[in-house]
């Protein structure tokens, strides 16, 4: 007879703690993009110094995750979690692609930069965002995420073990 008082009970408190769990998601969303945004625009003078896109690379991200923000705490609809999802993956691709295959273009094309502590904790930052944004889209938005981001890794890896990547 117990044990059928505390079902309902321990599954309420289940229940609370995934509606307390997707309360807590969209204020760490904002958090981590705004972190991210703040060391882009830190960083932007320095790259604007060595060729204007570079510059205006970091700008572009800034303030994109800066606006991401504010829209995540007001909207968690699925075109909004997509666009950061993509957006902030995209960010990360290009931090692999310059320390593993050199920058892609500019006056320091082909070489590859070092990559420093506060660039690596940035870019756990926006994987964590990343993997925040995936757990606030509901089951089947965040299985074709996953799925889609298993097929471009199945890509990229042909592409490279065929010599089609450097």
């Amino acid at each position: 007879m117990a044990g059928v008082i505390l079902e309902p009970a321990a599954a309420s408190a289940a229940g609370r703690g995934v509606t307390e769990t997707a309360q807590l998601a969209a204020p760490a969303a904002a958090v981590l993009s705004m972190v991210a945004a703040w060391v882009h625009f830190a960083y932007m003078t320095s790259h604007w110094e060595d060729w204007w896109a570079y510059g205006v690379f970091f700008l572009v991200m800034g303030i994109g995750q800066g606006l991401f923000a504010p829209l995540i705490l007001r909207s968690q609809s699925p075109w909004l979690l997509v666009a950061g999802i993509a957006g902030n993956l995209a960010i990360i691709g290009m931090y692999v692609w310059s320390r593993t295959w050199g920058i892609p273009l500019g006056p320091h094309i082909g070489v590859v930069e070092r990559a420093k502590v506060i660039d690596l904790a940035i870019t756990a930052t926006e994987i964590v965002l990343v993997g925040v944004l995936l757990a606030m889209a509901r089951s089947g938005l965040r299985r074709a995420v996953i799925n889609t981001l298993l097929v471009a890794g199945v890509a990229l890896w042909v592409l490279r073990l065929t010599g089609q990547l450097p």
